[in-house]
């Protein structure tokens, strides 16, 4: 897996620590979110009682990933050739764009859209998630999509060290979280971790103000001004076409997020409801059981009383014929 090389990241360290920490690492990230607390505690023990200090503190520092970032991480392990076709995507999208050529973008924003859901499969399907809330669905997603325009986000896609999800906003990317080899120790519990760090990165020029450039050939010769004009006109509409497509999933994907939400409210209130007409079903077949019961006890007591009526009945009818035989005095 890739290293990091900025300083104070595993590339930086002596080789016994860089490759303990980088083992840590691999078996942390790829193991489920769950378990990685006790793990990393387990392993930072093992390092410190191997007398490897350094080490230790390094691996306490590991951040938890979240679901989302856990899934790609998957991933990224599960098929190793993942990031190396969003790095391809990448590059020829930025070919295209420094080239001016609208219709190789759009076919590439096409094939990106292909690639990314693809992908999103891949890892789901990877990590085990047979059925995935709509909400983890868009977060890998949009993580996916972020490592095709960040190439911070794409390192990490790469090592499989993934830590929170990233988002790409039209031409930019909000990244959130950081390196999981940062000094700071602790899960996103102990560290704040749930707040976003955000960065806008240009992922390509702005038509609002990026002034336009002299356009060159594949050769490297400058177009004339006439034919330069429409090209450029026509690669700015792309990436104004792309921008309003972006803005138009992200209020998609707010509005099913809402829907979900409403829905969960919906199943919650009808799964009390469904309680609460159980406990009435109960009560009420005990009810009936209890009188039931009353009933044939009153049954039994009437069908009693009609044989001792009956007795009396005929003990009667006996008596008054014994009386109507005596002679009268």
């Amino acid at each position: 897996m890739a290293k990091r090389g900025p300083a104070g990241r595993v590339g930086d360290e002596p080789r016994a620590d860089s490759d303990r920490v980088a083992a840590a690492a691999d078996e942390l990230y790829d193991a489920d979110p769950g378990e990685f607390t006790d793990r990393r505690k387990a392993l930072a023990d093992a390092a410190r009682a191997a007398g490897d200090g350094a080490a230790a503190k390094r691996i306490t520092a590991l951040r938890k990933p979240t679901r989302a970032a856990w899934v790609v991480n998957r991933l990224a392990r599960a098929d190793v050739g993942a990031p190396e076709r969003l790095a391809e995507l990448a590059d020829s999208l930025r070919a295209a764009e420094e080239d001016k050529d609208g219709p190789r973008l759009r076919e590439l924003s096409a094939i990106r859209g292909q690639l990314v859901d693809s992908l999103t499969a891949q890892a789901l399907a990877a990590a085990g998630v047979s059925a995935p809330p709509a909400g983890l669905r868009e977060e890998v997603s949009a993580t996916l999509t972020a490592a095709i325009a960040d190439p911070e986000v794409a390192a990490e896609f790469a090592s499989g060290t993934l830590t929170r999800a990233a988002q790409w906003a039209g031409f930019g990317l909000a990244s959130f979280g950081e390196s999981p080899f940062g000094t700071a120790p602790g899960d996103a519990q102990a560290t704040g971790e749930g707040t976003p760090a955000r960065r806008h990165l240009r992922a390509v020029p702005s038509p609002e103000t990026d002034a336009p450039a002299p356009a060159r050939t594949r050769a490297g010769s400058r177009r004339t001004a006439p034919a330069q004009v429409p090209e450029e006109e026509e690669a700015r509409r792309t990436r104004a076409e792309e921008q309003r497509l972006a803005e138009e999933a992200a209020e998609r994907a707010a509005q099913r997020h809402a829907a979900f939400e409403d829905a969960e409210r919906t199943v919650a209130s009808t799964a009390a409801a469904a309680a609460e007409a159980g406990a009435a079903e109960d009560q009420l077949e005990a009810e009936v059981r209890d009188l039931e019961q009353r009933l044939t006890r009153t049954r039994e007591d009437l069908a009693a009383a009609r044989m001792r009526a009956r007795r009396a009945e005929s003990a009667a009818r006996r008596a008054r014929q014994t009386l109507d035989r005596l002679p009268r005095p």
